[in-house]
């Protein structure tokens, strides 16, 4: 029984034999090529013999189906097909001379693909080049054919396909007054199909425009480059006939400039730069095969293609401008969009992934070049960790001893697995305040995670390395505690990582795989006196002073001062002395008891003419729920900026000019929402970032829920149904992985694959090829990027490729700048959605997510979606797009 799914699938190959001819998938561009070969329908008929032939025998002979759907392996067969038409005259001994060729030509595809694809470069049009020269030589004295006059009575031809209707078309295109230049445009593009007419050329100009405005810009810049060396030198030998310019000059520059390299303005650059290259290696090669009596054909072009591409292979430093493909998308826009989100979405990729070496909340004192005191220089890619409580100090009690820190003797644990290559314990803890410049780096553990990539973690406390040199080590593994031993005033964790297993060898900047991060509230930084932390109570004389200097001409009289008596029962006191002649009352007084139960009390004391209607005092008990609150009298015809006010009570009678919305859920009336931004610090899920100075840091707890539903095993398959049809059959997506063992979900009805990847922390897709029309683009595009550690409040954001505009006038003027200049872009964002009452809890997660098109400061939202998450696997998604509403439900196959 004929399996009929095989056979879409096996004209699909045929026709992108068509598109690879220009490096491309699109079908639509194809079937215009198709076309265009049958205006000699002899070339037609043969062309579409020899890649229909070198489809089945690649398929039967089981060569790589990804390749030969691709039509990698069948357009060279395509292409010996319409030259030797257009050289032989038609009958069977071309029919046979045909069905060689285009066997010839795939194995030869077949093995320089393997060959040159083992040393990162395209085989090109190199198999139909030998094929061609071999049947050429051989097929005279052999089999005598007589030949073609195509090129002669071309009009007979078109005759042939359409009648006189067609030809008095054809007649017209080429009686058309076109400019020279023009004209020699469209003849070159045809020539590439070996067709001699601008109609042909005309119609392939189209589709290589519909199919690329990068490539179509590039083949006339080409063009006009070729055009002007002809005009200054002369022809080179050879010829600057149309073959030459199309085949050569203009497939060359599209190669080198947009298809194999990532488009930009360098590459365009390079891309014209091989046009004088080719005029060369034409003229030599001409000069040479002439002796032979061999056609030139599409040598030079591969010569300065494999060229320019090798060279590029060779270079110890690659820059940023000329980037060679790492994927091929058979397209220069998607080439680009996807390289331009990847290499910030996917740079981490192959990175080892390191973890935060501690458990719970810790603050991070110094990062990466901050200014000091130690971070600096060849050093200064490194981060110390401390512990500090709700008033940002690190201790309790009078922080005298060591054991008053709560960083102190806490666990320290291996970032990743490794082997420990160098163990330091001996050395004691300082005194606080007290430092051991001798042994700069104290008790250190220096761990192993693969070639040229350690960790070191240090001033551990004294003999509480449980560890020896060689000992493998799992991630999370307690290698130490924190102690206050070398170059460290007060207990805290210096980790780095660097290229080599000494201690205290030179840092290297790397990230970690995941933390959640909490930003500080307030500019962030220790304060520090003599590369010191003033917080130290070594230096402050008291349990905390801060002093701030204000200058003499600022209109206030002296200082702030903060004082905090050890044992007053106060939180904190703030006394701020005001000049006389402010107009201001004399002082702003705040007192939190400890035990008030208040989450803050503001009182401001302000003067009757100060144009402000009274003085407010808020009041707000910590079980609101709102973190801060803060109230602001404005006068109405204030010049002052917009005070924040998260949430007002209904009577307070706060003037509603400045107040921003009440946050949900936090149990306070809203006041108006002018847009003022929510200003307090939220925690956020990092994903191979580094700390910043200030930010408290901590391991992200994972959801369960969406850990088990956004994991995807290979062979792991979903049924996929709509709920206006439930009785239609279901969609199939299983998952698979390719010869790069990358995983990517397949829509068996469509055809449509979504690569995506992730860690135990975030789960993303990669990239989508097929039908937008499919579902699976849908959940492509509605869970970009999930984040598998539930934060409330947590909004995740990420850019999208620009292929997903959809609008064609935008994509289009963005296609032709976007080498040089980007002014689309396309944005994700993703919130978890409250759970209902009816929702098991922990068991159930509702996600949010929306996709907005941005373009010089307007928005289009594009998309909108909601995806249930129950009992460990995605539920249902519902998605809002394009006036269209979808519902899916999903069901694990087999289960």
């Amino acid at each position: 029984m004929t399996n009929t799914s095989s056979i879409p699938s096996f004209f699909r190959a045929v026709l992108h034999s068509y598109a690879m001819l220009f490096f491309s998938q699109h079908r639509g561009f194809a079937a215009v090529l198709l076309l265009v070969t049958f205006s000699h329908p002899a070339a037609g008929v043969a062309g579409l013999a020899g890649a229909a032939l070198a489809v089945a025998g690649a398929r039967l002979a089981g060569f790589n189906r990804e390749w030969t759907d691709a039509g990698a392996y069948s357009f060279n067969s395509l292409l010996t097909g319409l030259a030797l038409a257009s050289c032989y005259a038609p009958g069977w001994a071309l029919a046979g001379l045909v069905a060689v060729g285009a066997a010839l030509a795939l194995l030869l595809s077949v093995a320089l693909g393997g060959w040159l694809g083992g040393r990162g470069l395209p085989f090109l049009s190199l198999p139909f080049l030998l094929t061609t020269w071999l049947l050429l030589l051989g097929s005279g004295p052999l089999l005598h054919l007589a030949a073609a006059e195509g090129s002669v009575y071309w009009l007979n031809d078109v005759y042939a396909v359409g009648g006189p209707r067609l030809v008095g078309l054809a007649q017209w295109v080429a009686d058309w007054p076109w400019p020279p230049l023009l004209a020699t445009y469209l003849r070159a593009l045809g020539a590439v199909l070996f067709q001699d007419n601008a109609l042909a050329g005309l119609l392939v100009a189209g589709g290589l425009l519909w199919h690329s405005r990068i490539a179509f810009s590039l083949s006339g810049l080409a063009f006009l480059v070729a055009y002007g060396l002809s005009a200054l030198a002369g022809p080179a030998a050879g010829g600057l006939n149309e073959y030459n310019l199309g085949a050569n000059y203009l497939v060359a520059a599209m190669a080198v400039g947009g298809v194999f390299v990532i488009p930009s303005a360098a590459s365009y650059g390079w891309a014209l730069g091989s046009v004088p290259v080719t005029v060369l290696l034409l003229a030599g090669l001409t000069a040479l095969l002439d002796k032979l009596g061999l056609p030139a054909l599409s040598l030079p072009y591969c010569v300065t293609a494999l060229l320019f591409l090798y060279v590029l292979l060779l270079r110890e430093r690659p820059g940023a401008g000329l980037v060679l493909t790492p994927v091929q998308r058979y397209s220069p826009e998607r080439n680009l969009y996807a390289h331009a989100t990847d290499r910030v979405r996917l740079a981490h990729q192959g990175a080892v992934a390191l973890t935060l070496p501690f458990l719970g909340a810790w603050r991070c004192t110094q990062g990466y070049q901050d200014g000091g005191p130690t971070h600096l220089g060849d050093w200064g890619q490194a981060l110390d960790f401390a512990i500090v409580d709700a008033d940002g100090r690190s201790y309790q009690g009078a922080g005298r001893s060591v054991s008053d820190f709560y960083a102190y003797n806490k666990p320290v644990l291996a970032p990743a697995d490794g082997v420990v290559a160098e163990v330091v314990q001996h050395i004691e803890d300082n005194a606080v305040g007290d430092v051991n410049l001798a042994r700069n780096w104290g008790n250190t553990v220096v761990l192993r995670h693969a070639p040229g990539l350690y960790t070191q973690l240090s001033h551990l406390r004294a003999h509480s390395v449980p560890v020896k040199v060689g000992e493998h080590v799992r991630r999370g593994d307690i290698v130490g505690t924190c102690g206050n031993s070398g170059r460290s005033p007060e207990p805290h964790l210096h980790f780095q990582v660097q290229a080599t297993p000494y201690v205290g060898s030179r840092t290297v900047a790397y990230p970690l795989a995941y933390f959640v991060a909490e930003p500080p509230s307030r500019p962030a930084g220790p304060e520090r006196a003599a590369g010191r932390w003033a917080g130290s109570p070594e230096f402050s004389g008291r349990t905390a002073t801060h002093v701030e200097t204000i200058p003499e001409n600022s209109g206030v009289a002296k200082t702030y001062v903060e004082a905090i008596p050890e044992n007053s029962g106060m939180a904190k006191m703030y006394v701020e002395a005001i000049p006389e002649n402010s107009g201001m009352a004399k002082m702003y007084v705040e007192a939190i008891p400890e035990n008030s139960g208040m989450a803050k009390t503001y009182v401001e004391g302000i003067p009757e003419n100060s144009g402000v209607a009274k003085m407010y005092v808020e009041a707000i008990p910590e079980n609101f729920g709102v973190a801060k609150m803060y109230v602001v009298a404005i006068p109405e015809n204030s010049d002052m900026p917009s005070a924040y006010i998260f949430a007002i009570p209904e009577n307070s009678g706060v003037i509603k000019t400045h107040v921003a919305a009440t946050p949900e859920f936090s149990g306070m009336a809203s006041g108006r929402d002018v847009g003022a931004p929510d200003s307090r610090p939220r925690p956020e899920l990092r994903h191979f970032a580094v700390p910043v100075v200030g930010e408290t840091v901590r391991p992200p707890a994972f959801n369960r829920t969406l850990a088990q539903a956004f994991r995807f095993p290979p062979g792991y398959a979903l049924d996929v149904r709509a709920v206006n049809a439930p009785d239609a059959p279901a969609q199939r997506w299983e998952v698979f992985t390719d010869a790069y063992n990358l995983p990517y979900l397949r829509c068996h009805a469509t055809g449509a694959v979504a690569y995506f990847g992730g860690d135990e922390s975030v789960f993303y897709f990669t990239a989508f090829y097929g039908s937008e029309a499919s579902w699976l683009y849908l959940l492509y595009r509605a869970a970009y990027r999930v984040p598998l550690a539930s934060l409330p409040g947590q909004l995740t954001t990420d850019e999208f490729p620009l292929t997903v505009v959809g609008n064609a006038a935008l994509t289009w003027a963005q296609d032709f700048l976007a080498p040089f200049y980007r002014f689309v872009k396309p944005t994700f964002s993703l919130a978890e959605a409250p759970t209902e009452a009816s929702d098991w809890a922990g068991r159930t997660v509702r996600l949010r997510s929306r996709v907005a098109v941005a373009w010089f400061g307007r928005e289009r939202e594009t998309q909108t979606a909601a995806l249930l998450v129950q009992e460990g696997r995605i539920s249902e998604l519902r998605v809002q797009r394009a006036g269209t509403a979808v519902h899916l439900t999903f069901s694990v196959a087999g289960a």
